[in-house]
């Protein structure tokens, strides 16, 4: 007995001297927590909601107010249609609702009046979310009017999906999932390399034989590049070929920004291999630090307008919202020059942040 409390005492020491499994027990729970009671709201609320109002009549102004005047919703108006969709396609606003010109006669005469909302296929979880909004408020609004209609009029949704016209999930979803598979090479991955080394016990011949930093870092650099390009050609054969998902970008830019993408998450891997000599609390941390915002803060899953404020700046922050966001529009609209130019350079400038940071921190001794 005395020796199997002895052990068990053992063990115990050994939990609290080892910062891997603090890590995996305390801190990871903790970072989930506060992910999911903070960061991630499925009720999708600040649905941005643009208006072009083609019916001048007088009950139309109290329908407008209705929309714009609740928790859920932020109204823009416009004059040009045109205006409108373009600020669509790129992210301005999430739904276009145009009132018809004859909706107000149609109400009037106890005929039903349609409404045309046009949403973003591309952000497939949150066209429905848009869809019911504008259908509740438009009841609700039609509900407290009723008393003044001799008739029984209803109000008729009429949707638009822009680029997923049968709001196909698959082509939403998919092409957000290169931002995971990237991101499992270049963080996960490469957070292993260099306190690999130290734990077998090879930095020191490597030390030895005269290695310059900057081939310690080319060397680590390239063939996990090579790797993560490689997967990318396999992940996006797949999705065109077999999954038979349209393309309606240019090959050439995908392939840039998603070079950038990978030089930038082969930087912060590279900073906690450098950083952490223990391979399982390097992969511990790059569980935190990578996998798990590309997941859930990227807009891969959870939608980012839903986040409150302090959430939505960090997830612009992360170089998975970036690439998710132009891989998406890659995908199903076309590249959209002001999304890919701001998306490519934030992640050039970031991976050089980075590969500076690698440098600075790579050993030149044993003691370093």
């Amino acid at each position: 007995m005395k020796t199997t409390t002895a052990f068990i005492k053992k063990e115990f020491l050994q939990i609290i001297r080892d910062p891997s499994s603090l890590l995996i027990a305390f801190v990871l729970p903790l970072v989930l927590l506060f992910i999911y009671t903070y960061g991630i709201n499925l009720d999708f609320a600040h649905v941005r909601l643009g208006i072009k109002n083609d019916d001048r009549g007088p009950q139309t102004a109290d329908l407008i107010d209705a929309l714009g005047q609740n928790a859920y919703m932020q109204t823009a108006f416009y004059g040009s249609e045109k205006q409108m969709y373009h600020d669509l396609a790129r992210g301005k606003i999430q739904g276009a609702l145009t009132l018809p010109a004859d909706f107000s006669r149609n109400l009037a005469a106890g005929k039903n009046a349609a409404l045309l909302l046009v949403a973003d296929g591309a952000n497939y979880t949150q066209v429905a979310h848009t869809q019911n909004y504008v259908t509740r408020i438009a009841n609700g609004w039609l509900s407290a009017n009723r008393r003044q209609q001799t008739a029984a009029p209803t109000v008729e949704i009429v949707p638009r999906y822009l680029y997923n016209p049968n709001n196909d999930g698959r082509r939403a979803v998919v092409p957000s999932s290169l931002a995971v598979t990237m991101t499992l090479i270049g963080i996960l991955l490469t957070a292993l390399v260099i306190s690999r080394e130290w734990e077998r016990g090879t930095m020191e011949a490597l030390l030895a034989a005269g290695l310059r930093p900057m081939q310690f870092i080319i060397g680590k650099y390239v063939p996990y590049f090579a790797v993560g390009m490689l997967s990318l050609f396999f992940s996006i054969a797949v999705m065109v070929l077999v999954f038979r998902l349209p393309f309606a970008g240019s090959w050439g830019v995908l392939f840039v920004i998603s070079a950038l993408f990978l030089y930038a998450s082969l930087g912060l891997g590279l900073i906690i291999s450098s950083l952490l000599r223990d391979q399982m609390l390097a992969s511990m941390a790059a569980l935190i630090v990578g996998f798990l915002p590309a997941l859930m803060m990227s807009g891969v899953v959870f939608p980012i307008i839903s986040m409150p404020p302090f959430f939505r700046r960090l997830a612009w922050l992360l170089p998975p919202t970036h690439y998710v966001r132009f891989v998406k529009s890659e995908f199903m609209s076309g590249t959209v020059w002001e999304t890919t130019l701001v998306s490519g350079a934030f992640l050039f400038a970031l991976g050089t942040l980075f590969a500076a940071v690698v440098y600075k921190k790579t050993a030149r001794r044993l003691d370093d």
